[in-house]
């Protein structure tokens, strides 16, 4: 999975506990409103960001620039070239409300190796799945198949 400056620049935003208005009125001295505009279009993709912006966020949010730079092109791995992971099917993320956008994110954070993100998020991930689905699927039987191997819920 190949992230986006975008993308990475709103995971690392996040991961500083930032909204847009704090870290667009720390990185580039300016108003609140002025601030949210700036990283609102460059987390949108609306516009792009200068050396001197990334320079401006990187300091604020304390990482390296390089950090804000997407990997490049054939660098990144595919979610075929994985020796591990777990793979969910649709029907069984949409009985879970909210778990697709979780799941999404906890992909974007492993991309960046942002293991407070990671963990914060398969927090979230457990609490969804410990409140169970969302319609009664009573079933005598569940196959719940995993890369460690199958298991039988009854």
């Amino acid at each position: 999975m190949r992230l986006t400056q975008p993308e990475i620049i709103q995971i690392l935003r996040k991961r500083a506990g930032l909204n847009q208005a704090e870290l667009g009125s720390r990185a580039f001295d300016t108003t609140i409103d002025s601030g949210r505009t700036k990283i609102k279009n460059l987390e949108l993709g609306n516009q792009l960001a200068t050396d001197d912006d990334l320079r401006c966020i990187a300091k604020c949010l304390d990482v390296p620039v390089e950090q804000l730079q997407p990997t490049p092109k054939g660098k990144e791995t595919s979610s075929e070239d994985r020796q591990d992971g777990i793979q969910i099917s649709h029907k069984v993320i949409d009985i879970f409300p909210g778990l697709d956008e979780y799941l999404v994110m906890l992909e974007k954070a492993a991309g960046v190796d942002d293991f407070d993100l990671i963990e914060y998020l398969s927090g979230r991930i457990a609490g969804i799945l410990q409140k169970g689905p969302a319609a009664d699927f009573s079933s005598p039987k569940r196959i719940i198949a995993t890369t460690a191997g199958r298991f039988d819920r009854g």
